[in-house]
């Protein structure tokens, strides 16, 4: 992948995060609306997450992780290395937070299971939690939500694009069944991803024309102000439980036009994000620590916090102590991809030698 769309695509990546990070804390009972623009754009912000899932499941399928095992052990490390972390974070903030101001977590206007514990953790460790619509996300943490989606996306590509059997069509439809159909309503928007890298790649030798850049910004413009406008327009499904997917797939389409445009951007500016490209891989690589770490956290601030919501030091603290705790706990846990793939290759490797 060329150097400036992946730093391009991390910028993103890592913006999206904080995008919903920040729609979080805007919540009237835990800032009074600090930063409530962003509350527009939290599903925007997933839905962007999508469109690249896809992008750079359809590049490293046909560069890197070409056989099943590869694709297989990468997608596991990639995603346990982070998810293992975030489900104790929960666990720990949620039980210090519920038993000092447990109000705070069952009337608030979140979901809290309490009658299923310990199933939400279980199932949320499977990332199934979500699969015809359970919405048993572990604690308060509802970001959770969008990992069973991407988790059957992975399973689905896989059955797909790796078995070569006419059998592969059997599977992938019995897959989609155990998902449910909200999680299949959104499918498209991830392929819509895996299709464009590939109209991309076979199409390298676009003009870098200033009108390729002004309709690459028009679809980032039209995403933040006509976007939110669409997800007011509500789909009505007696089996698709999502409201919003009008909206959802107008904004992933902006940002896949954005996407196919943007070479013409990086042809003029690509040379800002090569000078920061150490920083941004760095910031970069705790986006999914974000994701999964802070709702948890800001909860538990604001139950133990009895302060005036907009006093500047507490909202302070809202920003900068998930902040914290995702650029160290958060790197490390990346930091373990590598070691659980390690250990994974290590465990094929003498299951296929004991099979034979």
């Amino acid at each position: 992948m060329n150097k400036h769309i992946s730093l391009y695509l991390d910028v993103w990546r890592f913006g999206a995060a904080l995008v919903v990070f920040l729609s979080h804390v805007a919540s009237q009972k835990i800032s009074n609306g600090l930063f409530w623009q962003t509350k527009h754009y939290d599903q925007t912000a997933v839905m962007i997450f999508f469109v690249m899932s896809g992008f750079v499941i359809s590049y490293i399928s046909s560069t890197k992780e070409t056989e099943l095992k590869d694709y297989s052990i990468a997608r596991v490390s990639r995603l346990y290395s982070v998810v293992v972390p975030a489900l104790l974070i929960t666990f720990i903030a949620d039980s210090i937070g519920y038993s000092i101001n447990p109000e705070f977590y069952t009337e608030g206007p979140w979901p809290f299971e309490t009658d299923s514990y310990l199933l939400t953790y279980f199932l949320s460790f499977l990332m199934i939690q979500n699969v015809w619509d359970l919405g048993l996300n572990p604690g308060i943490n509802q970001p959770f939500w969008s990992l069973t989606f991407e988790w059957i996306y992975y399973i689905a590509f896989a059955a797909v694009f790796y078995f070569k059997s006419n059998w592969k069509y059997a599977w992938l439809a019995l897959i989609l069944v155990l998902a449910g159909p909200t999680i299949v309503a959104l499918f498209p928007i991830w392929l819509l991803g895996y299709y464009l890298y590939r109209v991309m790649s076979n199409n390298a030798r676009q003009t870098n024309s200033l009108l390729s850049v002004l309709i690459s910004f028009s679809a980032v413009v039209a995403m933040v102000l006509v976007g939110p406008e669409i997800r007011k327009i509500e789909f009505s499904s007696s089996l698709i439980a999502r409201k919003e997917v009008y909206g959802d797939y107008f904004d992933a389409i902006m940002f896949c036009i954005h996407l196919y445009f943007a070479p013409s951007i990086l042809h003029y500016g690509g040379y800002i994000l090569e000078r920061y490209a150490s920083a941004i891989r760095k910031v970069a690589a705790c986006t999914f620590a974000l994701y999964l770490f802070h709702r948890p956290l800001i909860q538990l601030i604001a139950a133990i916090t009895p302060t005036d919501l907009e006093d500047s030091f507490y909202r302070l603290s809202l920003l900068l102590i998930p902040l914290l705790i995702v650029f160290t706990v958060g790197y490390w846990s990346e930091k373990q991809k590598s070691n659980l793939k390690n250990i994974l290759n290590d465990l094929c490797t003498k299951f296929v030698g004991k099979v034979k």
